[in-house]
């Protein structure tokens, strides 16, 4: 069986909080696609490893930094939801480039 993904340029955002129950801190991701779909965030074992695509996604989301995504879509009972299997920053575009 072969697994496509799909691939899409986002605009991550982050929202950090404290586990109720365990006093953990924890950390939700989010994405708008299309105003006004949101998406949930989901880094997923693939091509690079979840920590890495959780701090990515979470640097970026700090940074107003859009992201690619590789990711397949699903249905929760919270949601649309993404999971993510690869991420990767895009530079940061410079408005002055676009008026030349």
């Amino acid at each position: 069986m072969q697994l496509s993904f799909n691939k899409r340029t986002i605009f991550p955002s982050v929202y950090r909080g404290e586990n109720k129950k365990t006093g953990e801190p924890t950390c939700y991701l989010s994405a708008t696609v299309f105003s006004p779909v949101k998406y949930n965030l989901k880094p997923a074992a693939g091509m690079m490893p979840i920590e890495q695509i959780q701090a990515i996604l979470e640097e970026c989301a700090d940074n107003g930094q859009e992201v690619e995504i590789e990711f397949t879509e699903q249905q929760t009972k919270f949601g649309a939801e993404m999971q993510i299997f690869s991420v990767k920053p895009l530079p940061k575009k410079n408005p002055m480039e676009s008026k030349a």
